[in-house]
């Protein structure tokens, strides 16, 4: 058996999906970290290169769980490329859809970063165009001290 647990960002994905893989006797196929093996190996990029390496991931993720039979799968999956890949797994196929209020997963996620441990933070809103130069300046005085 397969099972394919998704849901956004935060929903609590990986939280269900490594106990459920423990539960049910299962592999657990992890996107989050094929991709930072991905970035690990081939270096970071801009945002189309994020989205580059994401698809590779998406694609490593069905490839190795082809040769298994059954894994939990946890990945935040595109609709367009979900249907395509997925369906060269064999069946049964269960998906188990991880939600919560979006205000609970903007807290999680916003929980995980910044670090907060190498040294001071700032925090910069990129819902707007960021001034470079003003936040080179926080920095520089941030690493003055």
């Amino acid at each position: 058996m397969f099972v394919i647990v998704s849901g956004l960002p935060a929903s609590g994905k990986t939280s269900v999906a490594e106990p459920l893989a423990s539960a049910l006797g299962l592999r657990l196929i992890s996107k989050d970290a094929i991709k930072q093996a991905l970035f690990e190996a081939v270096g970071w990029g801009d945002w189309n290169w994020s989205k580059t390496v994401s698809r590779a991931a998406d694609a490593a993720m069905v490839r190795l769980a082809r040769d298994l039979d059954g894994a939990v799968l946890d990945n935040f999956w595109y609709r367009e490329t979900a249907n395509e890949l997925l369906a060269a797994l064999p069946r049964p196929m269960v998906e188990v859809f991880c939600r919560c209020p979006p205000e609970v997963a903007y807290e999680r996620f916003r929980q995980k970063l910044p670090l907060g441990t190498l040294g001071p933070v700032i925090e910069v809103d990129t819902q707007r165009p960021v001034a470079i130069d003003a936040v080179a300046a926080r920095v520089e005085a941030a690493g003055r001290g």
